[in-house]
């Protein structure tokens, strides 16, 4: 038997393939929600799953921003979920965002924490600290479960439902940026005054990094922040100047060979 979440949600997933993160995610969203529609954007249609109420799109090698609008487009019910396919619920998550959206007539787009699963290796650890961090996530309240719920400016989407409407009718997401497009989301909800609110309760789980691949998404977003504070001035893109800071660091590598000063601030660093 279907349940009203079912009903009232879509939970929309892109991915560049159908990896192990993926398979996890699905398999997670299942123990709580047996029959919720799933709709997975992949950059190829290699996948086979014998699930009649997952959908799953060829989009080709497109931004996440173009994948989620598309799932956007396809879906049928008044609400769409987003999560990401290295992340994962570990409880029924959208109950608690459906019954803040009950109880606040005015909001638009409800999320919550993604936290950092348990884990022994110690590069995840201090990646999953680092995070914490408000110019690295833009906004720390998300790594932090709680009780509460509150009206906020910026939630990334990795976990958020949002009115579909609302959605179609702001555009969606802006489909040529590489990184950052939850913020240009955000940005066009802050402009038409929609209600954005935080439960601390309906959190998922989002695994982090090791180093090198941690730094190198830190290179990426660095290299597209001053774009994105140009295009959408606020708050959040001028914390998001400081993931320049890798950017910068690796620029200035040179400089150690003119005095000794130098080489050594840069090592300490």
């Amino acid at each position: 038997m279907i349940n009203k979440t079912e009903k009232k949600v879509t939970v929309i997933i892109p991915s560049k393939t159908y990896d192990v993160n993926l398979k996890h995610c699905i398999k997670k969203i299942r123990l709580f929600y047996k029959k919720i529609k799933i709709i997975l954007v992949l950059d190829e249609k290699k996948a086979f799953i014998k699930d009649k109420n997952i959908k799953i799109i060829s989009s080709g090698s497109k931004t996440i921003g173009y994948k989620r609008n598309i799932g956007v487009n396809l879906s049928k019910t008044p609400f769409v979920a987003f999560i990401d396919s290295d992340a994962y619920p570990n409880s029924r998550w959208l109950d608690f965002i459906l019954d803040t959206f009950k109880k606040d007539k005015k909001a638009v787009v409800v999320g919550g924490p993604n936290l950092s699963p348990k884990t022994n290796n110690i590069e995840k650890k201090l990646v999953a600290n680092s995070r914490k961090l408000s110019f690295v996530t833009l906004n720390s309240l998300v790594k932090f479960k709680s009780n509460k719920t509150f009206k906020v400016t910026f939630l990334p989407s990795v976990n958020i439902v949002i009115k579909k409407n609302v959605y179609k009718k702001i555009g969606g997401m802006n489909i040529s940026l590489n990184t950052f497009e939850d913020l240009s989301l955000m940005y066009a909800l802050k402009k038409h005054k929609y209600k954005i609110l935080f439960n601390g309760n309906a959190y998922v789980f989002h695994k982090d990094r090791n180093f090198k691949n941690f730094f190198r998404q830190r290179l990426v977003y660095g290299s597209d922040s001053l774009k994105i504070f140009f295009m959408y001035p606020c708050k959040e893109t001028l914390l998001a100047l400081f993931a320049l800071s890798p950017f910068l660091f690796i620029l200035t590598f040179p400089l150690i060979f003119l005095n000794y000063l130098l080489f050594y601030m840069y090592f300490s660093t």
